[in-house]
């Protein structure tokens, strides 16, 4: 199994899901589209989902032409609907984890989203938590 998920990556083939499109996910979202793999955001923000397919700047030092042309070209997608996320072959995790009063991460952010996927894993998918946890 975890072989054919690394030959799907290396042939280009598998579809890459980035979850969390923020001020990791969209430089990661973008370069996986360079790297010329097909990109399934998703976020719970619906402003910000919206704002990306029409290529408008969510972060201001982040372009996000590169999500647009991509996205005319059906190389990229953006949606809120949680349900699509056995649909990628890759899961990358790339939500918040922001410090606590008390200097320690906030995990929430992290365990809804572990508990969003759970719901919908589907044999052969790789998960991957991109997170400074």
């Amino acid at each position: 199994m975890y072989k054919s998920i690394l030959d799907k990556v290396d042939a280009r083939q598998a579809l890459i899901g980035i979850i969390g499109l923020g001020y990791v996910g969209i430089p990661l979202a973008i370069a996986a589209l360079r790297a010329g793999h097909r990109v399934l955001g998703f976020d719970i923000d619906a402003n910000r989902v919206a704002n990306l397919k029409a290529g408008k700047i969510v972060i201001k030092h982040i372009p996000t032409e590169p999500l647009q042309e991509a996205g005319v070209s059906g190389m990229f997608d953006a949606t809120t609907d949680l349900d699509r996320l056995g649909e990628p072959d890759v899961l990358i995790i790339a939500v918040p984890t922001p410090l606590s009063r008390y200097r320690e991460p906030d995990l929430s952010y992290v365990m809804n989203t572990t508990r969003a996927i759970a719901s919908r894993l589907r044999r052969g998918q790789l998960i991957v938590l991109e997170s400074t946890t």
